[in-house]
């Protein structure tokens, strides 16, 4: 990225750049602290936006546009993160589960088991975000999330028999 920086005789230094797409940020630092940011779209000659801020403002800003108050976490990151903490499984709802024919409500699957179901496969259809009333039935396939210890115990109690 290229900065053209310049002298302003009398008033301070001017600072301009074009962004990745195409448009144009110029900033007027006055000898007095105050800054001014034009942002001009494309190559117009009228800037679309003018900005005044004060010393402080300023600085307030550009230790938010470096980072120093806030750090946004790479995809990468958060899901590392998600792989370490949160898993996904799918089950398979045996013809005699204790699941079987009841809705997720009267399971209360969240509050008892600690996962979410997220989906339901049943046949060909998908049903994504089943809601509370969503019977289970034999043969479905739950698709849960949720820590890897409670998943593993909601697997276990699924073939529990009703």
């Amino acid at each position: 990225m290229f900065v053209k920086e310049g002298e302003l005789p009398g008033v301070g230094k001017k600072y301009s750049m074009k962004t990745s797409n195409g448009d144009t940020i110029v900033v007027v630092i006055h000898y007095s602290g105050k800054r001014e940011v034009y942002y001009f779209e494309d190559d117009s000659e009228e800037p679309t936006a003018v900005i005044e801020l004060t010393d402080e403002e300023a600085r307030t800003l550009g230790t938010i546009l470096v980072g120093a108050l806030f750090q946004p976490t790479s995809d990468e990151e958060k899901i590392g993160f998600l792989m370490k903490h949160l898993a996904f499984e799918w089950i398979k709802v045996p013809e005699n589960s204790f699941l079987a024919n009841r809705t997720i409500k009267e399971l209360d699957i969240r509050k008892n088991y600690g996962v979410i179901v997220v989906a339901v496969v049943r046949d060909e259809n998908v049903v994504v975000s089943p809601s509370p009333l969503f019977k289970i039935e034999p043969g479905d396939t739950l698709v849960v999330v949720g820590n890897i210890e409670n998943i593993k115990k909601f697997s276990k109690l699924v073939e529990r028999k009703g």
